[in-house]
């Protein structure tokens, strides 16, 4: 019973590929707006312009600016500025400072480190952004691949499967006693 060089490659390579995270091979995440009393959330660093000015847009999940829409601007859970958005979505506040703010507009909000003139760091924001609505959807392979969701809801089922998809021919393949057909 020989095994050529290249069916032993391909067997190892396999192999360790299934001992491999899931991790290793999956795409980075995509920035999500989180509930600000969960654990985890993502702040984004906006720069405030002359004044203390803070200037934002709230938009839906298309992107599109939400036009008279209620922002309320927070620090520590107490509201400082309330305003509304333009025809364009566009909110303006005045009179704000540098720290942790929390704006918020129906369906939508964003945590945002807001930081006085001149003291923002290079990658910081012009301007605040607010996603509205629950439907925003936000992953790699789009609607309608439910068999992924079963590949991860079943990892061991699906590492059997694909251990015995290649291990089989691998077998067959190396077996010199075996004859198509027979």
């Amino acid at each position: 019973m020989k095994r050529s060089f290249l069916q032993s490659t391909a067997a190892a390579v396999a192999c360790l590929g299934m001992l491999m995270p899931q991790a290793a091979f999956a795409a980075p995440a995509a920035p999500r707006q989180i509930d600000a009393g969960s654990a985890e959330f993502r702040v984004n660093d906006v720069a405030l312009r002359p004044g203390g000015l803070l200037v934002g847009k709230v938009v839906d999940a298309r992107g599109l600016g939400q036009a008279g829409a209620l922002v309320s601007v927070q620090y520590e859970g107490r509201e400082i500025v309330r305003t509304t958005t333009d025809a364009n979505g566009v909110f303006a506040a005045r009179g704000l400072r540098g720290g942790q703010y929390q704006i918020q507009s129906p369906n939508g909000q964003s945590i945002c480190r807001l930081w006085a003139e001149g003291t923002a760091p290079p990658a910081a924001k012009q301007a605040a952004v607010v996603v509205t609505g629950q439907d925003v959807v936000r992953g790699q392979f789009g609607y309608g691949m439910a068999w992924i969701d079963w590949m991860r809801d079943h990892p061991y089922l699906t590492a059997g499967t694909v251990a015995a998809a290649i291990a089989i021919p691998v077998a067959l393949a190396t077996n010199d006693d075996w004859e198509p057909g027979s």
